[in-house]
């Protein structure tokens, strides 16, 4: 079961893709309208920032919640603690 806090963060997250959803087609318009270049890598250097904010939004979600299974299920912490390691090693930010 989820708790509060949990679709809290889950709200978070989603909003925040929505606004980079809308970013990104403001990019899009922008291109198509041949607005200038420096404008135009302004808005995409904006939406990389926002997209890796909501890359560590997820990654504090599941640490969270893969560090309290651990706990709640018994299962070893080192497992647990290699399986964030793994994910961070394999995410760009």
């Amino acid at each position: 079961m989820k708790t509060e806090n949990e679709n809290v963060n889950k709200n978070k997250v989603i909003n925040r893709l929505s606004r980079l959803e809308g970013q990104i087609r403001g990019v899009r318009k922008m291109i198509e309208e041949e607005k200038e270049c420096e404008a135009i890598v302004t808005q995409l250097s904006a939406v990389h920032s926002a997209l890796e904010g909501a890359t560590k939004m997820v990654i504090v979600g599941y640490f969270e919640e893969c560090l309290q299974e651990a706990e709640n299920n018994g299962a070893e912490r080192k497992e647990a603690l290699d399986r964030l390691a793994a994910l961070l090693l394999n995410t760009k930010l």
